[in-house]
């Protein structure tokens, strides 16, 4: 059982108990359990010091606990963000995106240039109603990743620097959280059913994610 809050700054889902999580956050990055799962809206001119550190005052300040907490930061406002349960069989996910694309890089190319890291971003939350072993979590976590790119791929989005397709920003993050309660999945892969409902979902939803960035972009929703 999910729990949202959210205004324009933040966003913020608690889970009723710890979860087993893999990701690529900014803080709390790896795997472990943790509770409390935040995506933080800053402006495009945010570069302090030491990000990680400011962050970390940051949600000590809002009194999230610190320890149990999984925290990703991006420049789109919270009322953007876009979410889509799916469900097949005894299985459902919950998808969370939000799609900044202004620092859109093709990861083929990027040896050859140097990015200033900025804010622009793309951060996944996926939770899975399931249980499933080390191995289909690693696989799970591939197919975020590989349905991210088809995306990409599919609305065009370019590396302004190389003019190739971008496979991402340069400083995504995903998080994959699991409740170890209900169906389990020995594997995650792409034929998986698992698998399949999770490049469906984070597809689908990401594409109605950047719909908002962009109409947000033109001015178009404030």
């Amino acid at each position: 059982m999910l729990t949202v809050e959210r205004d324009e700054e933040l966003l913020v889902i608690k889970s009723e108990r710890p979860l087993k999580v893999l990701s690529s956050a900014m803080v709390n990055p790896g795997i472990g359990y943790y509770q409390y799962f935040v995506n933080r809206t800053v402006s495009k001119d945010y570069y302090p010091e030491d990000a990680k550190r400011e962050y970390e005052q940051f949600l000590q300040r809002y009194t999230v606990p610190l320890q149990a907490t999984v925290a990703m930061m991006t420049a789109v406002p919270q009322r953007f963000v876009m979410r889509e349960d799916y469900l097949d069989g005894g299985t459902s996910i919950d998808v969370f995106i939000t799609a900044g694309l202004g620092n859109a890089v093709d990861v083929t190319q990027s040896y050859q240039y140097t990015y200033r890291p900025t804010v622009g971003t793309i951060n996944i939350f996926v939770f899975i109603n399931g249980d499933m072993s080390d191995e289909a979590l690693i696989q799970a976590y591939n197919c975020i990743i590989e349905a991210k790119v088809k995306v990409l791929s599919e609305r065009h989005i370019l590396d302004k620097k190389s003019g190739t397709v971008a496979t991402g920003t340069s400083t995504d993050s995903i998080a994959l959280a699991v409740t170890k309660q209900g169906e389990y999945h020995e594997y995650g892969g792409s034929i998986t059913r698992l698998g399949a409902l999770i490049g469906k979902g984070v597809a689908a939803t990401l594409h109605k994610a950047i719909d908002g960035y962009d109409a947000y972009q033109k001015g178009e929703l404030q």
